[in-house]
């Protein structure tokens, strides 16, 4: 179909998102109502900082003679439990994510996580025994799976069009920016209060600053324009994207565009009644939606990072560095490692593309894993007495967080581009499940693995990345340059009503024509057009 419009004196070009937004004059962050919606969306990016904080958190908290000594020493399986405590509350949370995401909104799906985490970081940090820091721990996962959820949603909805990937993958880029903070944390106290409880207690406490600070920002901030439009809230929603995407002009072709084609889209998807679980099974398009929902989910916690990221204190051990400070410090010093390059890639997420950064991370995490077992069996047989292998082995560790945040920072953002508004809340939830299922899995038998057969188990890994690069590289669509309700034609899908729909809202915007009526217009012709074919 042939797009009514004229793009630089050219007839017939059929036009996308991209093509309206408009050159700005400065760049972004002299353009104050961009510098504004951005700082407003800090909030959702806040949220995956909390999850980078956990993961750090336990991890420090594992070499501080005050924690273990409350605990009782854990290992094996008490301490395996005790890590996995998050990911059960993932688990339970499952039927939760969809329902509050798409009955009350993304805003309160951000904020109802964010005061669970809150409430199970002083449970938490006030445990008097395993079963009261476990309970917690589950606390804290259930609701970092609810705005983990929740804020990757509302910024891939809310985000200027053009920054919607970056900024979706710098929330994913955030989570070592938490690690860090709890790594320091974890370090601080430990080094003044040693023999105190309180050295463990300060960084479970401060797990209640960042959601505090996310539910406050995002309070502030918008609401999605796609959840508004659904609920039959127009006007709110062209107000929000008036604002934040056009600078105030309500005549301004790019929120035209995007209002026509986002209610265009939405009145298709219901008409196809797309927000039933079953419909991921009624179509090609949407099994491989599932797969992809799930599949990548899953190996995204199959990378080793697990391993390193909740038992680098055993890892170390193995390798001869047993003093709690030195470890502390290698794991602060990975944490900055992985902010840096998180924050880098999320940078290159648009030039690069998504199928590119993934396989080039699994190719680099392959090739680190081959060397850190090879360095650790040669460690190993000399008992420890070479530094210089046990330094090659930290700097191993370190390239694999570089590699690892090359494509752990589009996971979420992919994920939300390949599945339709309808099916969205789904799609993320599906995700969360699959990793709390997959992290549940790496808890146990992670522990287990590295105290039966140590370094041994590095090869397992090795062996598996090789899988998932080729599994990327024969199965995975690249979603590069094109508007959310535009990369259902990746897939096969039909999407010119919803493209003529926004052609012609954006010709009559002059005149005046109200928008939805123009949509509904145009919908119904093309429907009539497919039947009559």
């Amino acid at each position: 179909m042939e797009s009514i419009l004229q793009i630089d004196g050219q007839e017939g070009h059929e036009l996308g998102l991209m093509d309206m937004v408009p050159k700005l004059e400065k760049p972004w962050w002299r353009t104050w109502f961009l510098v504004r919606l951005n700082l407003l969306l800090l909030g959702s990016v806040l949220c995956q900082v909390t999850q980078g904080y956990d993961g750090s958190m336990m991890n420090g908290l594992q070499s501080l003679p005050s924690w273990q000594q409350h605990f009782n020493h854990p290992k094996g399986s008490i301490l395996s439990t005790m890590n996995n405590g998050t990911n059960f509350g993932y688990l339970l949370s499952f039927p939760f994510i969809s329902f509050i995401l798409d009955r009350f909104g993304r805003k309160m799906g951000v904020l109802v996580g964010s005061s669970v985490i809150i409430t199970g970081a002083i449970v938490q940090g006030f445990a008097k025994d395993f079963g009261m820091f476990f309970a917690g721990r589950i606390l804290v996962g259930f609701g970092g799976s609810i705005a983990s959820a929740a804020a990757p949603s509302l910024l891939t909805e809310a985000a200027y069009p053009t920054h919607r990937a970056i900024i979706t993958s710098i929330c994913l880029a955030s989570f070592p920016f938490g690690a860090f903070t709890a790594a320091l944390v974890t370090w601080g106290p430990n080094m003044t209060m040693r023999e105190s409880n309180w050295s463990w207690q300060i960084p479970s406490l401060c797990q209640c600053f960042f959601p505090l600070v996310s539910a406050i920002i995002v309070m502030c901030g918008p609401e999605s324009p796609r959840w508004l439009i659904n609920k039959g809230k127009h006007g709110k929603a062209l107000a929000l994207l008036t604002k934040h995407h056009g600078n105030g002009d309500a005549s301004s072709p790019l929120v035209k565009f995007e209002m026509a084609e986002i209610i265009a889209t939405l009145e298709l998807e219901k008409s196809q009644n797309r927000s039933s679980w079953m419909e991921w099974l009624r179509t090609a398009a949407n099994r491989k939606r599932l797969a992809l929902s799930l599949g990548f989910s899953a190996m995204q916690q199959l990378c080793g990072n697990a391993l390193i990221s909740y038992y680098m204190t055993i890892l170390l051990n193995n390798i001869g560095i047993t003093d709690s400070n030195e470890q502390l410090k290698i794991n602060m010093g990975y944490t900055i490692i992985g902010l840096v390059a998180g924050i880098f890639f999320a940078s290159t997420v648009e030039k690069a593309g998504r199928r590119r950064l993934i396989l080039t991370s699994y190719g680099c995490l392959c090739g680190v894993y081959s060397i850190l077992t090879i360095l650790s069996a040669i460690n190993e047989q000399r008992h420890f007495k070479d530094k210089s292998l046990a330094v090659g082995v930290i700097v191993m560790i370190y390239l694999f967080n570089i590699a690892y945040h090359i494509c752990s920072i589009i996971s979420v953002t992919y994920i939300l581009e390949i599945n339709p508004y309808s099916m969205r809340a789904k799609g993320i939830t599906l995700y969360q499940l699959a990793a709390g299922i997959t992290l549940l899995f790496n808890g146990y038998v992670n522990n287990i693995a590295m105290d039966a057969i140590q370094w041994r188990y590095y090869i397992v890994w090795s062996c598996w990345l090789f899988i998932q690069f080729w599994i990327v590289y024969f199965y995975f669509p690249e979603t590069k340059g094109k508007g959310l309700e535009e990369i259902a034609v990746i897939f096969g899908e039909d999407v010119q009503a919803a493209q003529r729909a926004a052609d012609v809202a954006v010709y009559h915007a002059v005149a005046g024509d109200f928008i939805g009526e123009t949509v509904k217009v145009e919908l119904e012709h093309t429907e009539k057009a497919d039947q009559k074919v």
